[in-house]
């Protein structure tokens, strides 16, 4: 097995198709009151962390259906493999619970893995295959250990009669780093960072300004989702260092015609001096954090967190097709094609606005979405870049 065939499964997965028969079944009464519950295995070889099994759920509970998009939602994530991975998250969005109109979500989470990428500082870091390093003494050279534990919050709220809202969070973010995974040769994080095994807090507080104008949460079909996030990491707070991270993320959603949508999205984001190297992969959000630049939430069939600086560019355009709508088990179901094409870069200090066109790398592909109703959506894509075979991507939801 080639490294670049490696690689693209190891960030990327190869989860068995088989896994949609059974996550259209349904596991509850499936009406659009009370309570509609949709779940999905996760199984997939990774041939850094072994074979992987487990499962993502989503719970919804709608009430007596007046309510949008729903009273609450769980998303639980159980996700092991053979070699030492292990995730067990959940994630509660509640815009319906609290009193006068506050949005409540929180992410609870253990994530541990045992060799997550690592290919260096800066937008033109090499990815040195062809002196097969990773099939040497070597084989966790283009990887570090974390451990991560979080618990975080935001809760949100509308200005007056506006689409805009002000928001407020905070977490507890706990990693355990290991710059040599299983003590097993040397790593290109050792060579830069020196051997160490640390436990770091990195807790934080945010706050923004979200702008939505959405027809729907899920599916958008037209209107705009921007927001700037400003998040203080610092001592004060418990955390091992103190730094600035801001965010503007501004999504946009265009109908053309009744089955077709163009979607866009471009995110920029900087970080002070002082960040450790393995949290410059963060990307907040203000409905659930991601990671980028690379992977399956930021430029697809570019490797995960290939490209890492305190700066960062992330812009996406998305073609939609509504292909299909048909009725199984007393439920409604869709199909949704798309065609993408992701773009990004960083920088290894603060963003450079004149160099934003410069030296992208890019990502393309396509992909289909299978929902049933409106909020479950099973998101298969494939993606294809200049280092990256065809990786492919099996989840829940959409991108943006």
């Amino acid at each position: 097995m080639t490294t670049q065939t490696r690689s693209a499964m190891a960030h990327a997965g190869a989860p068995l198709l088989l896994a949609f028969a059974s996550a259209f079944l349904p596991l509850a009464a499936q009406t659009s009151t009370g309570l509609e519950v949709g779940a999905l295995p996760a199984i997939n070889f990774d041939a850094d962390e072994g074979f992987g099994y487990g499962a993502l759920a989503e719970l919804y509970q709608y009430g007596d259906g007046t309510l949008g998009p729903y009273v609450w939602s769980a998303r639980p994530t159980v996700f092991l493999t053979t070699e030492g991975r292990r995730d067990f998250t959940l994630f509660f969005d509640a815009p319906h619970v609290l009193p006068k109109g506050w949005r409540l979500d929180v992410f609870l989470g253990i994530e541990e893995q045992i060799a997550t990428p690592y290919y260096g500082l800066g937008n033109a870091t090499v990815y040195d295959e062809l002196r097969d390093l990773e099939d040497g003494p070597n084989p966790f050279y283009y990887r570090f250990g974390r451990n991560r534990s979080s618990a975080t919050f935001n809760v949100q709220r509308n200005i007056g009669d506006t689409n805009l809202r002000g928001l407020f969070g905070a977490g507890f973010v706990n990693n355990d780093i290991t710059s040599v995974p299983e003590e097993d040769g040397s790593t290109l994080f050792e060579t830069q960072f020196g051997s160490s095994d640390e436990t770091e807090w990195a807790n934080f507080v945010r706050a923004g300004l979200v702008y939505d104008t959405r027809d729907r949460e899920t599916g958008t079909r037209s209107g705009t989702w921007t927001e700037v996030l400003l998040q203080r990491v610092d001592e004060h707070f418990g955390a091992d260092a103190s730094y600035t991270r801001w965010t503007f993320t501004d999504r946009r959603y265009f109908g053309l015609g009744s089955r077709l949508v163009f979607a866009h999205r471009y995110l920029l984001q900087g970080v002070t001096a002082g960040a450790p190297a393995y949290d410059l992969f963060s990307v907040p959000t203000s409905f659930r954090s991601q990671e980028g630049l690379g992977g399956s939430k930021s430029v697809r069939g570019i490797l995960k967190n290939r490209f890492v600086g305190r700066g960062m560019l992330i812009w996406n355009a998305e073609l939609r097709l509504r292909a299909a709508d048909f009725s199984l088990v007393g439920k409604q179901f869709h199909v949704i094609l798309s065609a993408f094409v992701d773009q990004g870069r960083v920088w290894d200090g603060d963003v450079k606005f004149d160099e934003l066109l410069a030296d992208l790398h890019r990502g393309f592909g396509g992909g289909v979405r299978f929902g049933m109703g409106e909020n479950f959506v099973v998101a298969v894509d494939m993606g294809r870049s200049d280092e990256a075979g065809m990786p492919m991507y099996i989840g829940l939801g959409y991108l943006y």
